[in-house]
């Protein structure tokens, strides 16, 4: 139905019940009182004409009311993206990183706010991820070590990131690759107990380069297993960030490989520990590691592509 007809409806009603109870001499509160005289009749009669005739004129208006994006681009078209090349970002140092850590602690609205900023200036997503948010979450682990920051700020602030990448995930993903085929499947662990931010920005990347992520945090063998014999996983990847879960990792991946649907699965390593110690590899009977999100997307396509 017209938005306009309701209207004309009350008015055509309101017309003819008042003049029916002015000629029979009946009073109608509701609408009316029997004083009402035959001069505001016509009055009402000639606003009733009108009004189709005025709600064609507005309807162009409302139309662009009720559209705001149609009315911005009449009054303005935006401008093209533009971004700057990778290295712009990459020269951000402690300075930005410390402004995003302190806008963390200070609110969510603060640190998305920022985040946005600094793509509105020209830095892609992935840049923002990798030279913005990662540097920051170590040096808020900086100053929780160095006890300029004590340890519920720090989770806070933490948390605060880890929200922000998963507000952000559609606009980062706006820039995935179409996948032409049968998409590759990640497995991914985290020996933690909770999600981390390191393991959910390693899942946005394998997301934006067409993986299929499936993920799972502090398994046990057992539940590793069930997991592995699931599904068809090209890749297991496993963050480690502390010495304490080395064993718990150790003992859910000596048997992963044979558990697995997939037999010729690889198997990758990351996380803070990692990066101290790449030995682990080896000994937890790992394929590759990889110490950035980005790496480790072009580390697993080009060990799959090796066989």
């Amino acid at each position: 139905m017209n938005q306009c007809q309701p209207k004309l409806t009350y008015f055509f009603y309101y017309k003819t019940r008042v003049f029916h109870d002015y000629k029979s001499g009946k009073p109608n509160h509701t609408f009316a009182s029997e004083t009402m005289q035959t001069k505001e009749l016509r009055m009402l009669d000639a606003a009733v004409k009108r009004l189709p005739r005025f709600l064609m004129d507005i309807a162009p208006i409302q139309r662009l009311i009720s559209a705001p994006g149609r009315l911005r681009l009449v009054a303005k078209p935006p401008a093209p993206e533009q971004l700057v090349p990778a290295r712009a970002l990459s020269a951000m140092g402690t300075s930005q990183w410390s402004e995003l850590a302190h806008a963390a602690t200070d609110s969510q609205d603060a640190t998305l706010a920022l985040l946005r900023a600094w793509r509105e200036q020209g830095c892609s997503w992935p840049d923002i991820y990798l030279r913005g948010i990662s540097p920051t979450a170590q040096l808020l682990g900086t100053w929780w070590d160095t006890d300029r920051m004590d340890f519920a700020t720090m989770s806070v602030a933490m948390v605060r990131l880890q929200a922000a990448v998963y507000e952000l995930s559609p606009e980062f993903m706006a820039g995935s690759r179409p996948v032409l085929r049968a998409p590759k499947r990640l497995l991914l662990v985290n020996a933690a107990s909770q999600h981390s931010l390191g393991s959910l920005m390693v899942s946005e990347f394998f997301r934006l380069a067409g993986w299929r992520v499936q993920a799972v945090h502090a398994p046990s063998a057992h539940e590793l297993s069930l997991a592995l014999q699931s599904d068809w996983f090209d890749v297991l990847g496993v963050g480690i960030t502390m010495e304490q879960q080395l064993p718990q990792v150790q003992q859910a991946l000596s048997g992963a490989r044979q558990a697995s649907a997939n037999p010729g699965i690889k198997i990758m390593l990351g996380g803070f520990l990692v990066q101290q110690r790449p030995d682990l590899v080896h000994i937890l009977g790992a394929d590759f590691s990889a110490n950035a999100a980005d790496e480790a997307v072009r580390s697993a396509e080009r060990w799959l592509a090796m066989n």
